[in-house]
């Protein structure tokens, strides 16, 4: 990683998030992801539903226990059927990556196949359906669990497929303020004396403060429902309910997942990748507009969602490539607030500083506490950063 510093002023900002992407997908963490480390694999008896279930955790190679970063939640359901739940996985880190959506904490929920369609099921409609209780076990353990152990704030998606499609759409009318986003992929509205589809027309009254988006997916099983939701969707209103969606007229229930995921992603986080790129572009030569930019993505989602550590890092190595040194080591100073273990960060800062003739021994020592605390870099590159600064107090 730190042989990138010896290329970057004779390459252009974009290139350089091209090569940090690249970079950093072998390091430690990344056996299988470009983002993400390995999962864990957890189980437990869940208090509401009264028998175990079992969850995977996948969190970014920047999450470690002691900062208090906090970082979005993706929830998502019927981890057994492995096919759609890697290709969801690998398209959100392959769009993070890339940029296009910001590092989140990702729990995975299994389902056995002889409960999985009572989790999704009203009890309206059969005495077996234990929706309900399914609700409580997301809401009051699985969340919780996201936020007290692994530091999820408060923006959640949901993405469920099938029975789990009509599940989180359930959940995205009945708990529109403490969900975000859902993604449905090939759901259905109806159960027997539940209709779905009333609740999400209902929603056009809904007053709420933050932009909500359900995005959808639908093959050649459901065209009643892709007819619904789509009247739904050109009848909706309400501005702060985002409703859109593809429909696959030939496409095989199982394979809409697969379709359907990538753009649903790219469409609810586009806001934040317009945001940011809002502050990197060239065109831009003020600090100023981070801070703008930041605060338009509360606004719009309702919590922080950092941009990306390719984006920032991009943009300090602009300024400084432009000579303007003051705004390089604020940038990199921003970098470091959004990801404290990125501890070659301060390298970057002394470089600047040295050039304006500016006294490095506070950042020396912020460096050596930020580089012995993280668990970012391998031991080599520990020790290849730690001979960089000796190499710059010569």
């Amino acid at each position: 990683m730190t042989r990138v510093k010896s290329h970057l002023k004779q390459i252009n900002n974009t290139l350089f998030i091209f090569l940090f992407i690249l970079i950093t997908a072998n390091t430690i963490y990344c056996q299988n992801y470009s983002v993400y480390k390995s999962k864990i694999d957890t189980a437990f008896v869940s208090a509401h539903l009264g028998y175990e279930k079992k969850i995977s955790v996948l969190l970014p190679n920047d999450w470690q226990k002691n900062n208090s970063k906090q970082y979005p939640l993706i929830i998502i359901f019927d981890q057994q059927n492995k096919r759609s739940h890697n290709q969801i996985i690998n398209t959100i880190d392959y769009l993070t990556a890339s940029e296009q959506m910001p590092r989140a904490i990702i729990i995975s929920i299994e389902s056995e196949n002889s409960k999985r369609i009572s989790e999704a099921k009203s009890p309206k409609t059969s005495k077996n359906g234990s929706a309900h209780l399914n609700e409580k076990f997301l809401f009051e353990e699985v969340i919780v669990l996201a936020e007290t152990k692994y530091k999820a704030n408060a923006f959640r998606l949901l993405i469920g497929h099938s029975w789990y499609g009509h599940f989180t759409t359930s959940m995205f009318t009945k708990n529109i303020e403490n969900v975000s986003a859902v993604i449905a992929l090939d759901p259905f509205f109806n159960q027997k004396n539940v209709s779905l589809m009333d609740s999400i027309i209902a929603l056009k009254n809904h007053k709420i403060s933050h932009q909500k988006y359900y995005r959808y997916a639908i093959g050649k099983d459901y065209l009643k429902d892709y007819t619904a939701i789509k009247t739904a969707e050109i009848e909706n209103k309400n501005s702060k309910i985002d409703i859109k969606g593809t429909y696959f007229p030939k496409a095989f229930h199982h394979a809409v997942p697969g379709l359907g995921i990538a753009e649903a992603l790219y469409d609810i986080f586009e806001y934040w990748s317009i945001e940011q790129y809002a502050f990197f572009e060239p065109l831009n030569s003020s600090i100023d507009v981070f801070f703008q930019s930041k605060q338009n993505v509360k606004n719009h989602y309702g919590t922080n969602l950092d941009f990306s550590l390719g984006i920032l890092n991009g943009k300090g190595w602009f300024f400084y490539n432009n000579n303007d040194y003051k705004n390089a080591i604020e940038a990199w100073k921003l970098l470091l607030l959004s990801y404290p273990n990125f501890s070659e960060g301060y390298l970057y800062i002394m470089d600047a500083q040295m050039v304006l003739h500016e006294d490095i021994t506070e950042t020396i020592e912020r460096f050596n506490a930020s580089l012995a605390n993280s668990e970012f870099y391998s031991e080599k590159e520990k020790k290849d950063l730690i001979k960089e600064l000796e190499s710059l107090k010569k």
